[in-house]
């Protein structure tokens, strides 16, 4: 027994060790936890929580028990590395080959430096912060060849003039991507590889007349849309409301702690009430995350559930890295199909809610791709408009961000990706700009009005 006891405190002791040696070689960063602030939320705010291993990793480097909480005031580390800015470049600072990942982190440096949380510019104070999953991506970059997906249809015999057919035997291009951002190495289920109503557009938007058309997603009022104009033609949109089916994002109650809040819900109304704007100006629309009872609610209070699925058939995984793979799966694969067809004006808008100290009032702001001139000047058309709104009847100066952000749905995207943040749910004025409905359809009609543009 005695020497049991030895042996574990032996191996406790090495295992403290090793972690110190661990903070003392990697220069972690190190941050005061705020108010009401738990480890998504902290993650959340450095832009740290795309990534389910920075999660894990946040737990080893602090030494703690998984889903502890965190003490307000007490310091913590993060998995954001130190490195020192050599005065040449990113690449040589860091030692990573990859061009895209250096402009990346570029980018990331920057954020953090408007948004306050660094001081100053690497250029000023060379320090460069980089997330330890950047670190340890390969150094070399993967030319991956994904294999043909084929999708049967029970309609295969039927001819069809809509914009969606069934997609058989595509084969998907080849990307410069880094391993961990790929969409290719996540592979359908047999379930899904062989059922084809993710790509029967007509089955979900039914053409009742060349005037108005038949959407039961959007719920026994709203389901017949009216179509006000052609704008909007040959544009395809995979919307992707954030979080869904397991997870239920950021949580919060009302003031009176009567209701629960959950992001997913407000999130999806709000891109339901996009989705059919969009259709009613012309526009081909795709829901990635879909739940097929809730339709466009009028309510304050919308109930929290877990029956979203993928397309609004398929389970969504526990897994956060599994489940963006999934969704971006679909967007890929109907991207590809369409742009086949000749359709080039193809949008990704994944719509958030973000969770930040409660003290924390914020606008609307939106993240674009690094690297595509089109999704910049998207994401600063949104601001313009929603700056150009809140002067006219806010009354108030609007102080939504645009930025690059290194999310994995931004970076994994075909189409052109725009992502938003609606609000701070744990913000009391925030909370009524989602819980309000008419607020929600503004949000929706503000967000077309930028798209149309």
């Amino acid at each position: 027994m005695h020497v049991i006891k030895v042996c574990l405190a032996f191996t406790f002791s090495l295992w403290l060790f090793s972690l110190t040696a661990q903070k003392q070689k990697t220069s972690y960063i190190e941050v005061a936890a705020q108010k009401g602030q738990g480890v998504f939320a902290l993650l959340r705010s450095y832009q740290l929580l795309g990534q389910s291993s920075n999660i894990d990793l946040f737990y080893e480097i602090n030494g703690l028990q998984k889903n502890t909480p965190l003490t307000k005031g007490k310091k913590y580390y993060l998995p954001l590395v130190q490195i020192e800015f050599d005065k040449k470049s990113i690449r040589s600072s860091t030692k990573i080959k990859d061009y895209d990942l250096a402009k990346e982190i570029e980018s990331y440096n920057e954020d953090l430096v408007k948004s306050g949380l660094k001081k100053k510019s690497y250029k000023q104070d060379f320090e460069l912060w980089v997330p330890q999953f950047y670190l340890d991506q390969p150094n070399t970059i993967n030319l991956v060849n994904q294999k043909p997906t084929q999708l049967k249809s029970e309609f295969s015999s039927k001819k069809t003039t809509s914009h969606i057919d069934t997609i058989a035997n595509i084969a998907v291009k080849s990307k410069k991507i880094t391993e961990d951002k790929l969409v290719s190495d996540t592979k359908l289920k047999d379930k899904e590889d062989s059922d084809t109503k993710m790509t029967d557009y007509d089955q979900f938007a039914k053409k009742v007349s060349n005037k108005s058309v038949d959407v039961a997603l959007f719920g026994p009022n709203k389901r017949n849309v009216p179509i006000e104009s052609n704008k909007l033609h040959n544009q395809i949109f995979y919307i992707v409301p954030g979080h869904g089916g397991p997870d239920p994002g950021a949580i919060a109650k009302d003031v009176f702690g009567d209701h629960d809040i959950c992001e997913d819900e407000y999130a999806y109304d709000v891109s339901l009430r996009l989705a059919r704007n969009l259709i009613s100006e012309g526009a081909t629309v795709y829901v990635i995350v879909q739940d097929k009872n809730d339709g466009i609610r009028d309510d304050k209070y919308l109930e929290c559930d877990t029956d979203e699925k993928a397309m609004g058939t398929y389970e969504m995984p526990i897994s956060q890295k599994k489940r963006l793979r999934q969704g971006m799966q679909y967007v890929n694969q109907l991207y590809l199909k369409h742009k086949l067809e000749g359709i080039q004006n193809q949008w990704m808008i994944s719509i958030h809610i973000d969770s930040q100290p409660e003290e924390s009032r914020q606008d609307v702001f939106f993240y674009y791709q690094s690297e595509s001139k089109k999704s910049k000047k998207k994401a600063k058309k949104l601001q313009e408009v929603f700056s150009e709104k809140y002067g006219k009847y806010q009354g108030r100066d609007y102080n939504g961000t645009v930025s690059s952000r290194p999310l994995f749905v931004m970076r994994a995207s075909d189409p052109e990706p725009v992502y938003v943040e609606l609000a701070n749910i744990r913000n009391k004025k925030d909370r009524e700009r989602i819980i309000l409905p008419q607020n929600r359809q503004i949000l929706a009609d503000w967000l077309m009005e930028g798209f149309l543009k």
